[in-house]
């Protein structure tokens, strides 16, 4: 399945797998707030960032937890995500790293370009993480999907490859965290582990991709809560 060519099973810019799954609650409007950063962010932990008072938290955390709010963030969640894939550009960044056309490879350029939204949302304390994992949850509702669409394996091997995409997930998501925390020189190892499967010999694809997340997560970084989770404004730049 994971080695299965995608474009012509599988529309990467063409879904309506998770409008179909989000539940009827309405959508949340939170109110606009301003947002300095303090400093980097990474996806795994919260580095020092104090924002908001401990009782400001408390309350805003009591209100995240009440079961309508909830399950609006979660409404909210899977259109964001949703939006944010169908604008990747998958093509663009495809033939620019000369990567093979399969579902591993949508899945490898998927999750890097989420954990740069989750770098974003650890700004937002208790919002943040949870519209993190229902952004997780939407993912592997895609996955699902997407892997029925691919190829028709047994149930067994399809959830024991998408076991193991999860395996490699977690440990992107910290592989990643480490290269933005540190610098360009460990970044761009992780990417050629991860993204290049440590068999890319051309330096120059790989600062490609260094310049790339670099350029993105300053726009990122930018933007404020209201225009990222309330608006959904966001444009991924071009992949060059």
């Amino acid at each position: 399945m994971l080695c299965m060519p995608v474009r012509s099973i599988l529309a990467f810019q063409s879904r309506t797998v998770c409008c179909a799954a989000i539940k009827p609650h309405g959508l949340m409007y939170p109110n606009n707030t301003n947002f300095t950063i303090a400093k980097r962010h990474a996806v795994t932990d919260f580095i020092g960032i104090n924002t908001k008072s401990k009782i400001s938290e408390f309350i805003n955390r009591f209100q995240i937890m009440n079961p309508l709010n909830k399950s609006k963030y979660e409404a909210n969640s899977w259109i964001l995500y949703e939006k944010l894939v169908d604008q990747i550009p998958f093509d663009q960044i495809i033939i620019k790293l000369d990567l093979p056309d399969t579902f591993n490879s949508w899945f490898i350029i998927t999750e890097l370009h989420l954990w740069m939204i989750f770098v974003r949302l650890m700004n937002e304390g208790t919002q943040g993480t949870m519209i993190r994992n229902f952004i997780m949850e939407a993912l592997w509702n895609d996955v699902e999907f997407r892997s029925k669409k691919l190829a028709t394996v047994s149930a067994d091997v399809r959830h024991r490859q998408i076991k193991e995409l999860s395996d490699q997930l977690r440990g992107a998501l910290v592989g990643y965290d480490e290269g933005w925390l540190s610098n360009d020189m460990v970044l761009a190892s992780m990417v050629w582990r991860r993204i290049f499967n440590k068999e890319c010999n051309d330096p120059e694809k790989i600062e490609l991709v260094v310049k790339y997340i670099r350029k993105q997560m300053s726009i990122l970084q930018l933007q404020t809560f209201d225009s990222l989770f309330t608006k959904k404004d966001v444009k991924w730049i071009k992949f060059v």
